[in-house]
């Protein structure tokens, strides 16, 4: 019965219509959630039980993305992964900025959320479409992830501090030796899938334009560190207007 629910899937096609339907879907959730943690008490706002509610909610599916991509995994025959997608580590620091409100979780979701998940939102490696489930838990941790990343931020308040830019590129080269270490590590392993942080080779399925655009092996690594810095400026760049005007006052 489950084996049956992944035979034969249908191909996906990036901006077909179960794409758009959820990012459709993504960009509703995400102003829908901002608009009850920005509403007024008791009923609404931060801290209320409905704000409080969704932030659990969707802690937990970001929690639960890798156990539920590993059992999907094991019922199609597929080879297992580890946690060490940029995906995963942004969804995990999503959930704990969800739940514990903590500011350099909060960070780390929303720079890698928007500089790195959105790029897999918007062109995803995925080859099976709607309605296998390989497709909903794709969606649930890029399209979860995006959503955190912007409702800490617009929803909760939790603005990046002074120095994030430089504080996130430095977490982000130690997920990337972190990465590396594991890829080196799974190469020796044919039962794990590996190319974490997309280190050893460009992602099969997904047609990505910046990629392409950066050039060969080993090279667009190189042109994604420089990529990933220029986005973080930019996500910045309103809290740091907003912080120069609030110094001038």
């Amino acid at each position: 019965m489950i084996e049956n629910w992944f035979a034969d899937p249908a191909e996906f096609h990036s901006n077909g219509g179960s794409h758009l339907v959820v990012l459709g879907g993504t960009v509703a959730l995400i102003a829908c959630m901002c608009l009850i943690a920005r509403g007024k008490p008791p009923v609404l706002g931060i801290g209320s039980r409905l704000e409080l509610g969704q932030s659990w909610v969707l802690a937990v599916i970001l929690f639960l993305s890798w156990p539920l991509k590993l059992w999907t995994l094991q019922v199609t025959g597929g080879n297992p992964v580890l946690p060490m997608h940029l995906c995963n580590w942004a969804a995990i620091a999503g959930a704990v900025a969800l739940i514990f409100r903590r500011p350099l979780a909060a960070e780390l979701v929303y720079f890698w959320g928007l500089a790195g998940t959105l790029q897999g939102l918007l062109t995803p490696d995925l080859s099976s479409d709607f309605p296998d489930p390989r497709f909903f838990l794709f969606f649930a941790l890029h399209s979860g992830v995006v959503i955190a990343a912007v409702y800490v931020v617009v929803g909760l308040r939790l603005f990046p501090r002074p120095n994030a830019v430089w504080r996130m590129f430095g977490w982000t080269q130690v997920y990337v030796a972190v990465a590396f270490a594991a890829n080196l590590a799974v190469g020796r392993v044919d039962s794990i899938d590996g190319n974490y942080a997309f280190l050893m080779h460009k992602p099969v399925h997904a047609d990505n334009p910046l990629l392409n655009a950066l050039g060969p092996y080993p090279w667009y690594i190189l042109g994604l560190e420089a990529v990933s810095l220029a986005f973080f400026f930019v996500l910045n760049l309103p809290f740091w207007i907003l912080r120069r005007r609030t110094a001038r006052k």
